[in-house]
């Protein structure tokens, strides 16, 4: 077997891994939105028992290995966007505003992680201390995410459209990008963010079909 058949089923096996990473990221932002809205309709105080319960569960993670990831992030996506939806909705800042003032946090978390460690890296490993940057901008970047989303179903909304181009142009464009010299953490938070829009939007459209069927059936 020669070496270029190797690189070409090395390659292919990096493409299948990653697809189905962002696959279940996507489908975990689904459920996500699920929880963070039944989260949110219940008030702060389940916020913050839902809070303190991802915050168990990146103990339990530390111990459990890897298999738990996904568990924790479902669990962190759940207090984004119940965060996102407080502050559309709760705090009466609207879509737009709640979304500029969630990407500012989401781009200083960057900073400071980045002056920080010196890279914004994106794999989650080593003791709870060490994942924290981590998920707390895996937060952030979700609560921005979220609050996109319900900039683009919520009715009445101008310029909602630009966030359906964004999500339609930018998935292409950033696997398209994976060959070009663009830092990968920069690479791998643009997806991050982008399927988390479209998986918010998919769970925005899987609450308002829920709701249209209750009320067909009252």
């Amino acid at each position: 077997m020669d070496m270029s058949h190797i690189e070409m089923r090395w390659t292919m096996g990096v493409r299948e891994a990653a697809l189905r990473f962002w696959t279940i990221r996507t489908a975990a932002a689904v459920l996500g939105e699920l929880g963070g809205h039944a989260v949110a309709g219940k008030g702060s105080h389940v916020l913050a028992a839902a809070g303190v319960v991802a915050i168990g569960g990146l103990y339990a993670r530390d111990r459990a290995g890897r298999i738990a990831f996904w568990p924790v992030l479902v669990g962190v996506l759940v207090v984004s966007a119940a965060l996102a939806h407080m502050a559309d909705r709760s705090l009466g800042i609207g879509d737009l505003v709640a979304s500029v003032q969630l990407a500012a946090l989401f781009a200083l978390a960057l900073i400071v992680w980045a002056r920080v460690a010196g890279t914004t890296g994106f794999l989650c490993v080593g003791s709870v201390r060490d994942q924290a940057p981590f998920w707390i901008v895996a937060m952030l970047a979700q609560a921005f995410a979220s609050s996109l989303a319900d900039w683009v179903v919520d009715p009445g909304q101008t310029g909602s459209s630009i966030v359906l181009l964004a999500v339609a142009i930018g998935l292409p464009a950033v696997a398209a990008a994976g060959w070009a010299r663009i830092a990968r953490p920069a690479l791998f938070w643009t997806a991050f963010v982008l399927t988390g829009i479209l998986g918010a939007l998919w769970g925005d459209m899987l609450i308002r079909l829920i709701g249209a069927g209750q009320a067909l059936s009252t």
